[in-house]
C-alpha cells in the first residue's frame, strides 16, 4: 500500500510537469534527458535500491532540473515525500529553502502542496511502521505459540513416563513386599508341611505341634497379604464409578446416565479427560442452561469412545467459547480427539476420542 502511494503520486508530478512543459512549448533535449534521469533515479529507489543515498541523488538531480527550468519545482514533492519516510529531515529545510529561492515567497500554493504531501509521507510511514510491528507481533506470537505446543507436549510425554514410572516403582515395591514377607513365610511353611509328613508316623505329637506352627504362619501370611491388597487398593473410586460420583454429587436438576461398550478398553487418562469433560459440562448446565433434565451416554467401541451430552435448557443463539468449553476442546484435541457443540435447541456437547494414542483425528456428525 505505501509503495502504491509514492508510485501515484511520483507519477502524477512527473506527468504535470511534462504537461507544463509541452503547454509551454519546452522543447530542449537537456530537459528531456533530464527528465528520464529523474525517473530513472525514482524508479530505482523504488524497485531495488531504498536508502537515505537515493533520496540525496533524487534531490540533487531535480535541483540541477529546477536550475535549468522553474517548471520542475513540482518534482521537489516527489523528493520531500521521500525524505519525510527516510526521516531526513534537514532534506525538509533544503526543499523549503530552494523553493523559496527560485519562486520566491509569492507561490502559496506549492508550499500548500508540501504540506499535503509531508502529511501524507508521514500518515504512510506510520502505517508501514505499525503494520511491519504487527507482523513483528503475530510472528512473535506464532513463535510462542510453536514453543507453548512443544512444552505442553514436553509435558504430556513426560507426565506419562512419569506415571510409567511410578507403576513400575508400585510394581517392583509390592514385588520386594510379598517376595521378603509372603514368599519367605510360604516357603518355610512348605518345609515344615514336609517334616509333618515324615514325622506324622514316627511322632505324632512332634507332628501336631509342627503342623500347628504352620498353620499359624500361614494365618500370618494370609493377613500380610491382606494387607498388601488393601494398601494396592486406591482410596479414590476409580473407573466409571468416578464419573458415577460426579453425577450424584449434581443436584441441579435430574441427570440421566447410561454407558455401554467394554470399560477395559478405555485408557485411565481417557477416563480422567471424559470425567472431568462431565464435571465442565454440568457446572455450564447449572450456571447458563435453566435445564429440567441432562442426558449423558458414553459409548465406547473396539476404535474410540464417545460421549454424549445433551439438555433441555434454553440455548443460546450467538456461542461464544469461554473458557470451560474451550478448556474441554483443547482437553480432547491432546489425546487426538474431536469436540462438536451445538446451542440451538438446548445445549449438546458431542466428543470422540480414539483408543490409538498415536493420535488421527476423528470427527463425528453432531446431529448423530
Amino acid at each position: 500500500m505505501n509503495k502504491v502511494v509514492s508510485y501515484i503520486i511520483k507519477i502524477v508530478f512527473f506527468v504535470y510537469v511534462i504537461i507544463q512543459l509541452s503547454i509551454n512549448n519546452v522543447q530542449d533535449y537537456t530537459i528531456v534527458v533530464l527528465i528520464l534521469i529523474g525517473a530513472a533515479v525514482c524508479t530505482l529507489r523504488e524497485r531495488f535500491y531504498i536508502s537515505k543515498y537515493m533520496s540525496i541523488l533524487e534531490f540533487i538531480v531535480i535541483s540541477l532540473e529546477v536550475c535549468i527550468n522553474t517548471k520542475f519545482i513540482f518534482l521537489y514533492t516527489v523528493v520531500l515525500f521521500d525524505f519525510i519516510y527516510d526521516k531526513i529531515y534537514l532534506g525538509i529545510v533544503l526543499i523549503f529553502a530552494g523553493t523559496i529561492y527560485f519562486l520566491g515567497y509569492q507561490n502559496v500554493n506549492i508550499f500548500v502542496f508540501y504540506i499535503l504531501i509531508g502529511i501524507l509521507a508521514y500518515v504512510s510511514k506510520s502505517m508501514k511502521v505499525n503494520k511491519e510491528n504487527y507482523k513483528k507481533i503475530l510472528d512473535s506470537e506464532r513463535r510462542l505459540r510453536y514453543e507453548l505446543e512443544g512444552t505442553k507436549i514436553k509435558l504430556l510425554n513426560s507426565a506419562k513416563e512419569t506415571a510409567r514410572i511410578a507403576e513400575v516403582n508400585e510394581r517392583n515395591r509390592i514385588a520386594r513386599n510379598i517376595h521378603d514377607n509372603i514368599g519367605h513365610s510360604i516357603a518355610g511353611i512348605y518345609m515344615q508341611l514336609q517334616v509333618v509328613d515324615k514325622l506324622y508316623d514316627k511322632d505324632a505329637s512332634k507332628a501336631k505341634e509342627i503342623l500347628k506352627k504352620s498353620i499359624e504362619g500361614l494365618s500370618n501370611s494370609l493377613n500380610v497379604l491382606r494387607d498388601t491388597v488393601h494398601n494396592i487398593k486406591p482410596k479414590e473410586e476409580l473407573g466409571i464409578q468416578y464419573i458415577v460420583n460426579i453425577i450424584d454429587e449434581f443436584k441441579f436438576c435430574n441427570v440421566e446416565f447410561n454407558y455401554s461398550g467394554n470399560l477395559n478398553l478405555l485408557l485411565p487418562e481417557h477416563m480422567e479427560l471424559i470425567a472431568v469433560n462431565i464435571k465442565e459440562a454440568l457446572t455450564n448446565a447449572s450456571k447458563y442452561s435453566n435445564a429440567t433434565k441432562i442426558k449423558i451416554s458414553i459409548d465406547i467401541t473396539d476404535n474410540y469412545t464417545r460421549t454424549y451430552i445433551k439438555d433441555n435448557g434454553v440455548g443460546i443463539k450467538n456461542l461464544k467459547e469461554g473458557f470451560g468449553i474451550s478448556g474441554m476442546r483443547e482437553r480432547v484435541r491432546n489425546f487426538g480427539g474431536s469436540l462438536n457443540i451445538s446451542a440451538e435447541d438446548g445445549f449438546l456437547i458431542v466428543f470422540i476420542i480414539p483408543h490409538d494414542v498415536r493420535g488421527g483425528k476423528i470427527f463425528e456428525n453432531i446431529s448423530s
